[in-house]
């Protein structure tokens, strides 16, 4: 840059800047930019609708996504056309030269969002062509403009016709690959933000039309008609309020969970907010809490807080172009008014539902604090769990490891020492670990975080699988599988299902790897005179088939207690093909299966019980 002279600095002419710094007026993202040039054409109609209200107001938006043609119609009062006092037509003006629009003056327009007369200029200058067709005064208005690298320019003076008294104007542009690459609108997002916008424009119809297909946007009611959250709590609520400077409108609903405040101003979705948002925020902690008497932190109270602020300014003070924050001192102190004096109008006339909020609010805390303990267990579980591995001394008369850790190894969970002593007799040492747990464990699915982490048997079984919930690394397990052995019974298959539960609760990954199993029992045994297992059965059907050609002597086994070492080796830890080893495969079907059954929820299990009995055939 030693070079670096006079003639290094550039001015670029008003088109090219347009097309060459896109960032500075839209955004650099290119799918969203030219999603957002569109807006601005639809912003223009709103801004328009507020201030004139023609009969059945509409704003229509087709799109052709084969040539890419864009059209923005609207039956307002239409651009004023015209020549200016500079010799300049107006028209011309609105779509070429920067700055030029109606709402430079002040008290033209009361809420304007397109405030800095860029909008028009924008799509313009960054389209391959485009026309523009105004009614106005009984006449039909027509200019066409195409563009090169250094922006747009008239190929046509105004073109006039005569019309009849219908009002209007209608744009019509292809976007510039050059600017904007081979991209068109994304419609989902506009169909979002037509919906959005059919809520702050009540009574103004949004038509969208894609490739001949055609679906509207419209609200009669306004923000209330947006108000959409499964889990409300009451009847959803509305404020105005409005001062000299702005207007505020409140449309909220109190909800179980999932609560979210939308802010907008001048009808567009501001996603950063901006100081009326922040002035809301306080202002609901402040007087929430001063109503209920209580110290609730402000982000708890949103929480269960759903719906929209929407403020409207004469003159928006917008962080950029994109418009996604309002600075506006003035929407601050109105905002922080509003949402005040709604929510002291919504204790005084709906008590019961505000202390509903607060009873919700009261639980929610003090989950916060469970949860807050729990974390701390974690915390101290991780310390405790290496402390115990230092001193290998561990759970020494619960946990036999296999000789050989690692992926290849299993883990054979056993209720008691009677399951784990015989467990012992059959297994391979070298590849079989036993751990042996004292009765039934702990629920996680039910029980506390900090509870949980707390009970001995979810130590034990934790440290013997190598398991660190707070970091799962799948590398550093000391078994890659975990074999449930259990009895045959209802009360063995119950311990499975907690074992199960468990595994899900702190360490979901574990159990989408596909590593636990089902190491299941005989329930019958053939043997002959001497012992020897002759042949097996897993299930009373299983033996019901088979029991017309059993010739041996048959044993009811009643728990793994009984199995000797022929037993074992002859079915559960058979090389042979006696073995059933059964892997519960992971799917979100059957972990919502899980949490029905094993979960805080009454109501799933009572379903689950009655949908499957018909408890007529035990009647009188």
């Amino acid at each position: 840059m030693n070079d670096y002279n006079v003639n290094d600095i550039v001015s670029l002419s008003a088109g090219k800047g347009f097309r060459q710094k896109l960032g500075m007026y839209l955004t650099g993202e290119k799918q969203e930019a030219i999603n957002l040039a569109l807006r601005e054409l639809i912003v223009n109609v709103q801004d328009e609708y507020e201030v004139y209200k023609p009969k059945n107001p509409f704003c229509r938006i087709e799109l052709d996504t084969k040539t890419k043609r864009i059209v923005c119609e609207d039956n307002s009062r239409g651009i004023p056309v015209g020549i200016r006092d500079d010799g300049v037509n107006s028209l011309t003006a609105v779509f070429l030269i920067p700055h030029s629009g109606g709402k430079h003056t002040e008290g033209a327009y009361t809420s304007a969002v397109g405030i800095n007369g860029e909008g028009n200029k924008i799509v313009c200058h960054t389209s391959q062509w485009l026309e523009v067709e105004v009614h106005r005064d009984g006449k039909v208005y027509f200019q066409r403009f195409e563009s090169d690298d250094e922006g747009a320019h008239a190929t046509t003076d105004v073109i006039v016709k005569d019309g009849d008294n219908t009002t209007g104007t209608k744009i019509t542009y292809v976007a510039d690959p050059k600017v904007y690459g081979d991209i068109f609108i994304d419609i989902d997002k506009l169909r979002k933000m037509l919906f959005s916008m059919s809520l702050f424009s009540k009574g103004l119809k949004f038509i969208l039309i894609v490739d001949g297909k055609e679906e509207v946007f419209y609200s009669e009611r306004g923000l209330i008609d947006g108000l959409s959250n499964a889990n409300i709590l009451t009847k959803p609520f509305s404020y105005y309020y409005e001062t000299e400077d702005c207007k505020v409108e409140l449309a909220l609903q109190w909800v179980s969970k999932g609560g979210v405040i939308k802010g907008y101003a001048n009808n567009l979705f501001v996603p950063n907010g901006g100081r009326f948002i922040s002035s809301f925020k306080s202002s609901l902690t402040r007087t929430f809490n001063s109503l209920a008497k209580e110290n609730f932190a402000g982000e708890q109270i949103r929480k269960v807080l759903d719906g929209f602020v929407s403020v409207k300014v004469k003159v928006g003070q917008w962080s950029n172009q994109q418009k996604d924050s309002l600075a506006n001192p003035e929407a601050g102190t109105a905002t922080s008014t509003a949402i005040s004096n709604c929510l002291k109008e919504f204790y005084n006339s709906r008590r019961n539902d505000f202390n509903i909020v607060v009873e919700l609010l009261k639980r929610l805390t003090k989950a916060e604090k469970a949860a807050d303990k729990a974390r701390e267990a974690i915390l101290n579980h991780n310390k405790e769990m290496n402390a115990i591995k230092k001193t290998k001394l561990a759970f020494i008369d619960k946990l036999s490891d296999a000789e050989c850790l690692g992926e290849d190894a299993i883990l054979c969970v056993t209720e008691g020492n009677s399951a784990g002593a015989s467990v012992a007799l059959g297994r391979d040492t070298k590849k079989h670990g036993i751990l042996r747990i004292r009765g039934k464990m702990i629920n996680g699915l039910k029980a506390e975080e900090d509870k949980v982490l707390q009970n001995e048997e979810i130590k034990l079984l934790l440290y013997a699988l190598g398991i660190d919930v707070n970091n799962y690394n799948s590398k550093k397990l000391r078994y890659g599988k975990v074999a449930m052995c259990v009895d045959q019974d209802d009360d063995g298959k119950h311990i499975a299902l907690l074992i199960m539960s468990n595994l899900y609760h702190l360490c979901p990954q574990f159990l989408k790897e596909n590593r636990l199993y089902w190491l299941q029992s005989p329930l019958f045994i053939e043997q002959d005179k001497n012992g020897n297992p002759l042949s097996w059965y897993y299930s009373d059907e299983e033996f019901n088939k088979a029991r017309s050609h059993v010739m041996g002597i048959i044993k009811r086994v009643k728990g793994l207690g009984q199995l000797s070492e022929k037993d074992l080796r002859a079915t559960m830890f058979s090389t042979t093909g006696g073995q059933k080893m059964d892997r519960i495969v992971y799917s979100e079907e059957g972990i919502r299966q899980l949490e029905s059954l094993m979960g805080t929820d009454i109501a799933p299990r009572k379903d689950f019980v009655f949908n499957r009995i018909d408890f007529s055939k035990y009647g009188e």
